[in-house]
């Protein structure tokens, strides 16, 4: 197949206008008449991706973050974009991304981590508002029965293969209503309060988000952003697997070394 066939087969998956308007998504570098026969699949667009895909024969890069966010006034070599950039060109990669279209849509990011935690009755956590086909952001789902939270903790960590949980909640409260939100849903507090949820799930949250959530009586647990969104590129690849004349690669290329905890 062709990378513009590529890109049909994965707006089929995800639909490109489901995107956020401040969002990049769709065909990042290449040509659309290249030839594509194998396909690497990562959650970063970074120069060691690229050069992995190339090693394993990849004609092209799918990834959930974009390589670009926002127009380029220059292109510096000596800059992790800039070296992703002559990677790829030479390395005869195309770079493609399916970001928010992939966070939006059913069996998206957060649907397919509220299904390997064993969720039930999976709903969006914020409905989409004014897009045809999308599911929303987020999801909130029920256990089959309530779970003491260190339990519900280390079915996480099993489930999503996480390192480590920062939870803001009583050690002795018991679970039974989760909402979450793969990546960056800091902002997305007030919906799970709004759901009357036992825990709400996510990344990224700052402080202030954090000293508000639990003020207003939220439990929360934070995790890392990379693990978090992880094991749903794998869920994308199962999803591409439909499409014919096109083997699928899975990298495990991490941008961050593993902190150092003190």
């Amino acid at each position: 197949m062709k990378v513009r066939d590529l890109l049909r087969g994965i707006d089929e998956v995800a639909p490109f206008s489901l995107a956020a308007k401040w969002d990049n998504v769709g065909l990042m570098i290449g040509d659309p008449e290249s030839e594509v026969h194998r396909l690497a699949i990562a959650l970063d667009p970074l120069p060691e991706a690229i050069e992995e895909a190339r090693r394993m024969g990849c004609q092209a890069l799918l990834t959930h973050h974009p390589l670009f966010f926002n127009p380029l006034r220059s292109l510096n070599l000596a800059t992790d974009p800039g070296r992703a950039v002559e990677a790829a060109i030479r390395c005869g990669v195309a770079v493609l991304t399916a970001h928010t279209n992939w966070d939006s849509v059913r069996a998206g990011v957060s649907w397919t981590l509220a299904e390997l935690l064993g969720l039930r009755d999976i709903a969006p956590l914020e409905p989409a508002a004014d897009k045809d086909g999308a599911f929303g952001l987020g999801a909130v789902g029920l256990f089959e029965e309530k779970k003491p939270l260190a339990v519900c903790l280390n079915q996480m960590k099993t489930a999503w293969n996480l390192t480590q949980i920062d939870c803001y909640a009583s050690p002795n409260c018991c679970i039974l209503k989760v909402a979450l939100c793969g990546g960056s849903g800091g902002d997305l507090w007030p919906r799970a309060l709004e759901h009357r949820t036992d825990l709400y799930i996510t990344a990224d949250m700052k402080y202030h988000s954090l000293l508000d959530a639990t003020r207003a009586g939220l439990s929360l647990a934070v995790v890392d952003h990379a693990e978090m969104e992880s094991v749903s590129m794998n869920a994308l690849a199962q999803r591409l697997e439909r499409l014919e004349g096109l083997e699928l690669m899975l990298l495990n290329v991490r941008g961050l070394p593993p902190p150092l905890r003190l």
